[in-house]
């Protein structure tokens, strides 16, 4: 399930995950990208991956697959989460080559912030 959680910064969605992510999720994502960011040129994800069950970037690959020209203005993507989820983040890259990704573990979500706002 996916919730949105209040952002730092006005280019970045902050999202929390816990459990699967689904099609609905990929809805509300893509939605607010098309309605916030569709006209701005780039923006950035913050999310907070806990007990995720499969994948969790499901919901991100269903709604880039939904509009690809949006989520070609990704530019940055900090992940907080207690499990490393290298191959994910690697397919993440492979599928958007100018994105930027770093993981980031939970006690470090202040670092997240400060890399997404350099």
């Amino acid at each position: 399930m996916l919730s949105f959680v209040p952002s730092k910064d006005t280019e970045t969605i902050a999202m929390e995950f816990e459990g699967t992510a689904t099609k609905e999720d990929a809805v509300k994502i893509n939605k607010i990208i098309q309605d916030k960011f569709a006209d701005k040129g780039k923006f950035n994800i913050y999310a907070v991956i806990n007990e995720v069950e499969g994948s969790a970037f499901t919901g991100l690959g269903e709604s880039m697959q939904v509009n690809m020209d949006a989520w070609n203005q990704f530019h940055k993507f900090a992940v907080v989460s207690s499990t490393h989820l290298t191959g994910q983040l690697a397919e993440m890259e492979k599928l958007l080559p100018k994105l930027k990704v770093k993981h980031f573990q939970m006690e470090e979500m202040n670092e997240a912030w400060e890399w997404i706002l350099e």
